[in-house]
């Protein structure tokens, strides 16, 4: 009858992030006599001794034969533990047995197993030193017994005997010799794998910490963008008002409209923001309106009240959204920059040129550029770690591998201009 088939069952891979199952629990007493636990190797070693002893008794039962079995099977307990002391007792047993019984015992195989034992887990003059003496025995041995035989030995059973008894030592040693190798090896593999493994944890965090520094940084540079545009505007509003109020106060309505218009774009411009850094949350979708550009510089000019004038030149249609969304913010930190430094009087020109696959973004102005570099300040960075916002345009300028360069002008003023391809493949993020 042939025997049932076995079905094999194939484990699926473990998914990321699921816990690995709890490994068996297993009985103490299983745990003890395992080969990595110290005293289930003294127990093993202990069990071999026995019975190898057991059989050396049974066979010549006799009292000074029992006692040179057993002797010869002692050293085994402590050829892991005491390497140095069961070679030497080893060895002193074996002298013994071949001065005292004529006639080798099954003890004798005592000596190979110490060889192997001190090859595979002893220092390596401890091996060398084990297999002289197995070799030294393999003569020795054999050249006794067969001596002392009643009829003389011929040349090819001295041979025999020799080369046999010393291949077996020879044998032992080369076995134990591959197992350490094997197991020196397999260390070092697992040393070398959690070392990779440390170094892939590593270069994670690090690219974890590179991410979220990359999206700091946009944040960043999403919301001064917002707030020190809109804030600006309301500024200047708010101060020219006063004077415009007192003269023509019919105006105020005028003036009053356009800081509550600007306050209201930014702060649904800082809605957007805080929803994209939650978008991760479960809820409705975020109500997000079409993001800035090309065409939006008009009328971010135009909320300056006379005081920009913006000049477009070629096809606004051959610039990407990316690439809009650069220009647009290039525009509006200038601005700012210039309501913020250059001015109460200052005025500016906008000037953006589109050419073949470029686009040129130009803005400058005729307030107190020169001024400020011969004071030693500049609008670029301010004291106090303020001025980040040329920092965060040449950063977009940066993603569409364009370039930038700002600074006051030798006539007086202050320019930015900007050069950067007017078409970014879609994966670059340029906003």
């Amino acid at each position: 009858m042939p025997a049932p088939h076995r079905s094999t069952v194939t484990r699926p891979p473990r998914e990321p992030g699921v816990a690995a199952p709890l490994p068996r629990r297993t009985h103490p007493a299983a745990r003890l006599l395992r080969d990595t636990h110290p005293a289930g190797r003294l127990l093993r070693d202990a069990g071999l001794a026995v019975g190898l002893a057991v059989a050396g008794v049974v066979i010549l039962p006799y009292l000074p034969h029992a006692a040179l079995v057993v002797a010869m099977c002692v050293p085994l307990v402590l050829r892991r533990a005491c390497p140095w002391a069961a070679l030497i007792t080893v060895t002193v047993a074996a002298a013994l047995h071949v001065v005292v019984l004529k006639d080798p015992t099954v003890s004798v195989v005592a000596v190979p197993v110490v060889v192997h034992s001190l090859a595979r887990w002893s220092t390596t003059t401890a091996a060398r030193a084990a297999l002289a003496v197995g070799l030294a025995g393999a003569v020795i041995g054999p050249a006794r017994w067969l001596s002392v035989q009643l009829e003389a030995p011929s040349l090819g059973s001295w041979v025999t005997s020799i080369v046999g008894h010393g291949a077996v030592v020879v044998a032992a040693f080369v076995v134990g010799r591959r197992a350490r190798e094997r197991e020196e090896l397999l260390v070092r593999q697992e040393r070398e794998r959690a070392e990779r493994q440390r170094a892939a944890l590593a270069e994670r965090e690090r690219a974890i910490r590179r991410a979220a520094d990359d999206e700091r940084h946009e944040v960043a540079r999403e919301i001064h963008d917002l707030v020190a545009h809109s804030l600006a505007v309301i500024a200047v509003q708010a101060e020219g008002g006063r004077a415009m109020v007192a003269r023509h106060p019919h105006r105020s309505q005028e003036i009053l409209t356009v800081i509550a218009d600007t306050s209201r774009e930014a702060l649904d411009e800082l809605r957007q923001v805080v929803a994209m850094l939650r978008r991760h949350e479960p809820g409705p979708a975020a109500d997000y309106r079409p993001a800035v550009g090309l065409d939006d510089v008009a009328d971010l000019v135009a909320r300056l009240g006379g005081r920009a004038l913006l000049r477009v030149q070629g096809d606004p249609g051959a610039v990407s959204p990316l690439a809009g969304v650069t220009v647009y913010r290039i525009v509006q930190e200038s601005l700012t920059n210039m309501l913020r430094h250059a001015g109460p009087a200052a005025r500016a020109q906008v000037a953006i040129t589109v050419t073949g696959h470029e686009v040129t973004v130009r803005v400058r102005d005729d307030g107190r550029g020169a001024a400020a570099e011969s004071d030693g300040r500049s609008r670029a960075v301010e004291p106090g770690g303020r001025g980040t916002g040329l920092v965060a345009m040449r950063e977009r300028v940066q993603l569409h591998d364009g370039t930038l360069t700002a600074g006051p002008c030798a006539g007086g003023g202050f320019e930015v201009h900007a050069v950067l391809p007017a078409q970014r493949a879609a994966g670059s993020a340029a906003g």
